[in-house]
């Protein structure tokens, strides 16, 4: 097996930019950094091999930085997204977003879009994920989500916009978290392989409306629903939003829950909705407090 080591002393060499004597009679220097980024590869991945993975993915930089000089950018955004694995298998997240983040920048100047969606969204589940950056994730899912739309790509869209809105959603956004709520609902009305979701996104959208103490926007969400959806009227969601609704109208938060037990019965409450249906009760007793 090779000596990545000596390998990466010959990359450094070929990648010298010619002076003198060379520089004005010898040829480009394009194809030098060409070597010189495939000696670089060639050592990252001996390195990898190791498992010295840190190691694998700044040798994988410098390739790519190599290619870029030579003027091959598809290569080096190819280069960049190897340097991602090699640092994010590393458990190097911050190191995995930088290289990215690059490779998206290259893909998507170069009008790559799916591509760069696909990695969009991958870059989101790491900050959000590893990183715990929410506001970044938030930017990042919304962003791959649309251009999945402007792609067509409307399932794809649907995922990346629900994700993003559900963490503007925990983050207390909950303005912004509907307006992105309506985009999924927007693609998925006339859908047949969503149609049966939108009670969900709908009953998500009121909810948020809700924790934001807009009754109005809240009951005009369920008068949608039922016009956009004609599986919704009658259903447990609609008849969630229904009791919220009026123990909200009522200051009553025992109610509140009493109906909440009762759908959890039936439907199991992920975490999301048990977090803002909480906010909802704390939001009534805050008002009932501040009556005494």
């Amino acid at each position: 097996m090779s000596d990545p080591e000596a390998l990466v002393q010959k990359a450094q060499k070929k990648a010298q930019p010619s002076s003198g004597f060379m520089k004005i009679f010898g040829a480009s220097d394009t194809y030098k950094y060409e070597e010189a980024a495939d000696l670089y590869v060639e050592a990252a991945n001996l390195y990898r091999l190791r498992k010295e993975l840190e190691k694998a993915g700044d040798l994988f930089l410098q390739a790519a930085a190599c290619q870029i000089r030579a003027q091959s950018e598809d290569e080096a955004g190819n280069t960049f997204v190897e340097a991602f694995k090699a640092f994010k298998a590393g458990s190097l997240p911050e190191k995995a977003c930088e290289a990215l983040n690059k490779a998206i920048d290259i893909f998507t100047r170069r009008g790559q879009f799916r591509r760069g969606a696909n990695f969009k969204a991958e870059l989101a589940e790491l900050l959000e994920n590893e990183l715990h950056d929410y506001a970044k994730a938030v930017e990042a899912y919304e962003a791959a989500a649309d251009w999945y739309a402007q792609d067509q790509a409307l399932a794809l869209a649907n995922k990346a916009y629900l994700k993003c809105a559900d963490l503007q959603a925990l983050d207390g956004r909950y303005i912004e978290a509907c307006d992105i709520y309506r985009k999924v609902i927007a693609n998925s009305v006339g859908n047949r392989l969503s149609q049966w979701s939108l009670k969900d996104y709908f009953l998500k959208t009121a909810l948020c409306y809700l924790a934001a103490d807009d009754q109005v926007a809240a009951q005009r969400t369920v008068t949608e629903a039922q016009q956009e959806d004609s599986n919704f009227t009658g259903s447990r969601e609609h008849e969630l939003i229904a009791a919220l609704l009026e123990a909200c109208s009522e200051g009553d938060s025992e109610k509140l829950s009493a109906k909440v037990y009762e759908f959890d019965r039936f439907a199991k409450l992920d975490k999301w909705k048990t977090t803002i249906l909480l906010k909802i009760k704390d939001s009534i007793a805050s008002a009932d407090d501040d009556l005494l």
